[in-house]
């Protein structure tokens, strides 16, 4: 599943970056101009705003409504900037898009950054050491959705049923399959089905799919509107499964999901996941990025106020769980507030 679509987005991406050249690997960054970020369009008349884009999913979806509400409060907060939240098909394409130069920032979740930061031999992928963590989300939590009245009870019981993961190239559906892949659950063992979080829900109240994998963060949309049929329930988890995960997986954590996130959901869902995170490479600019995270940092009830599921996105939660090395403004901005030494 993986292979052919990001070797699909490395090649649409290098098209244009590596012309000529035969490496499947992605290409150094381009060097940017005196006074320009790689990846920006600054214009040239005084008083005019530097152009940033930003990539994050497809709508409807966590990565979009949080990427939309950062570029909100960036627009409203950081002079000379103008932040725009582009649409995209998830972590895989904006990380091939960025370490290609073509967009300065953009959002993954930890999986995506971990096989970009490392490198990935067999999806053809070098290491991009130059990868800069911005900031955070609060942790994902990896979870089954089924039917109410369903007789499932655990993952086995699902065996050769349609089971959506999420739409290819998203980073849910990336670190849904390298769980399955865990577990040894992957490719054959489902008939797994990749639509997007809407149509995951609209495709469970139909009754064309048995199940739902999700591993994102709450409170999403469509599993809000899902759960308020009340028809749905979650998988319980067992111990074991989260234990081997966190202990395989070295970015994955244990999660859960508090009782009453979810409509009828009495009880606490346990799980295991990682935070989305907003990345840059290490030619971003400094201020930039410093003042990225005290706007981010200062405004954070107001981000919020913009979208409920920015909730945990905080200054602590960036320094306690990054993969990727902090960018050197973010680090500043951090050992400002005492949160570093």
């Amino acid at each position: 599943m993986k292979k052919c679509n990001i070797a699909i987005l490395l090649a649409l991406a290098l098209m244009g970056t590596m012309t000529g050249c035969s490496s499947q690997q992605p290409a150094a960054p381009q060097q940017p101009q005196p006074g320009e970020a790689a990846g920006t369009e600054t214009k040239a008349s005084s008083g005019s705003k530097e152009e940033i884009m930003m990539g994050t999913a497809t709508t409807g979806g966590f990565t979009y409504l949080w990427g939309a509400a950062c570029a909100e409060i960036l627009n409203k907060y950081v002079d000379g900037v103008n932040v725009t939240a582009q649409i995209t098909t998830g972590g895989s394409e904006n990380l091939v898009r960025i370490v290609t130069n073509e967009i300065p920032m953009g959002i993954a979740g930890s999986n995506v950054i971990a096989q970009f930061y490392d490198g990935d031999a067999d999806e053809g992928i070098g290491e991009n050491k130059n990868l800069r963590t911005v900031w955070v989300s609060k942790p994902t939590t990896f979870s089954v959705i089924v039917p109410a009245g369903s007789s499932y009870q655990t993952l086995e019981d699902l065996k050769g049923k349609k089971v959506s993961i999420g739409n290819q190239g998203g980073s849910a559906a990336e670190s849904i399959y390298a769980c399955l892949e865990v577990f040894g659950m992957a490719d054959d063992y489902f008939n797994l089905q990749y639509l997007t979080m809407t149509e995951s829900k609209d495709a469970m109240i139909t009754g064309t799919i048995d199940a739902f994998i999700t591993n994102t963060s709450d409170p999403h949309t469509a599993m809000t509107e899902l759960f308020m049929t009340g028809n749905f329930r979650f998988l319980e988890m067992p111990e074991e499964k989260v234990e081997l995960i966190t202990k395989e997986i070295p970015y994955m954590s244990r999660s859960v999901r508090p009782a009453g996130t979810y409509e009828k959901q009495d009880k606490d869902v346990i799980g295991w996941g990682s935070p989305y995170v907003l990345v840059v490479r290490d030619d971003f600019p400094e201020e930039t990025a410093y003042q990225i995270a005290k706007s981010l940092d200062e405004h954070y009830d107001e981000w919020v106020g913009i979208a409920s599921n920015v909730e945990g996105s905080t200054l602590e939660a960036v320094v306690n769980s990054y993969y990727a090395p902090l960018h050197p403004g973010v680090e500043r901005y951090a050992k400002e507030k005492g949160m570093l030494k």
